[in-house]
């Protein structure tokens, strides 16, 4: 792996996802013009940069880009080579997330068959294709074909990985949340409440996974009414995402945006403006124009500034 391809990955991990696109921008371009479009150097490099977009919140940008990857890659390594289940899970979740969620389910439930019979279906690959494809259900709307798919991976995982592995624990968040959306609130916390004992044992309170276990409790805690309950952890789980990952971490700014919707509800205006003016100005230094997490930020920013101007003006 040479130094660019690390400062990539770094930032990455860093939440920094708009100079992430340009260093692997830069990278496909130099390795395209190296070797050409279909040698399996650039072609990786064309997936990688795919996936940047997708995390970017940009994943129109990725469409073209993979699926015609996905084309080149099937000439040159074959249609059930590893290589080719990789870019066609990353073009299914660029489909995903453009919310074209029948092309989306359609992809992966092809990526599963090709991951069955190259990988083993109970191979760690398999599993999280699988747990897409769950995933894609629950935005399709096929809440219960979701649900019974998340059921059935968080035991394939436990009985293949072992309880403490981090696929495991995922998959135990990934149910808690097809119990939210199928409207199971009740459940929902529960299995939040189990998932993140579990990842703080295992990964510790203050690992990136175990986070965002919190950070899904909170709004759980939320969408139940336990308003305090939803506030105490989202306040614990921003400071430390900006702790451990910075401020200007998506992580740290979706906890903000989160925090202050609550802080908004429960009439707290000042302290939900205050915060939105914070995370709109780290936006700025990480998330693209178009990212969902910046639109909302701002979108929450302008609500509080006009809910605060209109109750200074009422004397509230």
């Amino acid at each position: 792996m040479s130094e660019n391809d690390e400062a990539a990955i770094g930032l990455v991990r860093a939440g920094r996802y708009a100079e992430a696109v340009q260093a692997y921008e830069t990278r496909y371009a130099r390795l395209n013009q190296l070797y050409g479009t279909v040698h399996p150097i650039t072609l990786t490099a064309a997936n990688d940069l795919g996936h940047s977009y997708v995390l970017a919140g940009e994943p129109s940008r990725a469409l073209g880009l993979l699926t015609r990857t996905l084309a080149a890659r099937r000439q040159v390594s074959g249609s059930r080579h590893r290589e080719t289940v990789t870019v066609l899970v990353n073009l299914a979740m660029a489909l995903l997330y453009a919310r074209q969620h029948e092309a989306a389910v359609r992809r992966l439930e092809e990526a599963e068959e090709i991951g069955r019979e190259v990988l083993g279906s109970d191979s760690p690959e398999t599993l999280t294709i699988l747990s897409n494809l769950a995933e894609a259900y629950l935005a399709q709307g096929r809440v219960d074909d979701g649900r019974s798919l998340h059921e059935q991976v968080l035991q394939d995982r436990l009985r293949v990985l072992g309880a403490e592995h981090p696929d495991a624990l995922t998959s135990l968040n990934n149910l808690a949340h097809a119990y939210e959306i199928c409207g199971d609130l009740s459940r929902a916390v529960d299995t939040y409440e189990s998932a993140l004992a579990a990842s703080a044992g295992a990964l510790g309170p203050d690992h990136v996974d175990s986070l965002s276990t919190a950070n899904n409790l909170a709004a759980a805690y939320h969408e139940a009414g336990r308003i305090d309950d939803a506030i105490a952890l989202h306040e614990r789980t921003l400071r430390t995402r900006q702790h451990v990952l910075g401020e200007v971490h998506m992580h740290s700014l979706n906890s903000a945006n989160n925090l202050a919707a609550v802080y908004l509800g429960a009439g707290r205006c000042a302290d939900a403006l205050a915060l939105l003016r914070q995370a709109q100005a780290a936006c700025a230094k990480a998330l693209p124009t178009q990212h969902a997490t910046r639109r909302q930020i701002e979108q929450n920013l302008q609500i509080a500034q006009q809910t605060f101007a209109a109750r200074r003006e009422t004397g509230e």
